[in-house]
């Protein structure tokens, strides 16, 4: 399905780490950490010059703590597990019209909203996708156009 974010967690072992063009960018990690089972430890995306750890995206497994490494030269010393992409991921941002909306095959779930909308731009209020119910809203996944947060409607439409 389009914008569908795939990734996936390497074991953890010494020296495992992502190619480049599968390394996924610091706005993008707490979103593909989530999508493998990752949780942010204190509502925090832990960023951090490790160098006993690999560069990007990688899970604590002690915790599934999400943690982004900065060290361009860190070294997984075996202990973490590299969070890399499996394919592209795609998503429009549709302009801000009145009556305006995905078509039913392209719509994102809940669990899909965050990484496609940041994709496009979006940002998490508070570090989470502001969920509701608002009848003036387009249904399912959307970026408020005022600050970028990124919302998904429960109401069909």
């Amino acid at each position: 399905k389009p914008g569908e974010i795939e990734a996936n967690l390497h074991e953890a072992g010494q020296g495992g780490k992502c190619t480049d063009e599968h390394d996924f960018s610091k706005e993008e990690c707490v979103a593909a950490g989530t999508a493998v089972g990752g949780t942010l430890r204190g509502d925090t995306l832990l960023v951090g010059e490790w160098s006993n750890s690999p560069f990007g995206c990688f899970i604590d497994p002690s915790d599934n703590a999400i943690h982004y490494g900065t060290d361009p030269n860190g070294i997984n010393l075996g202990g973490y597990r590299s969070i890399c992409k499996s394919v592209a991921h795609e998503a429009a941002l549709l302009p801000a019209h009145y009556g305006n909306r995905c078509q039913l095959e392209h719509d994102f779930s809940l669990e899909d909203c965050m990484v496609a909308a940041i994709s496009v731009g979006g940002t998490l209020r508070g570090g989470k996708v502001k969920v509701g119910s608002w009848p003036h809203a387009p249904p399912g996944c959307f970026v408020e156009a005022t600050d970028k947060a990124i919302h998904f409607n429960m109401i069909d439409g």
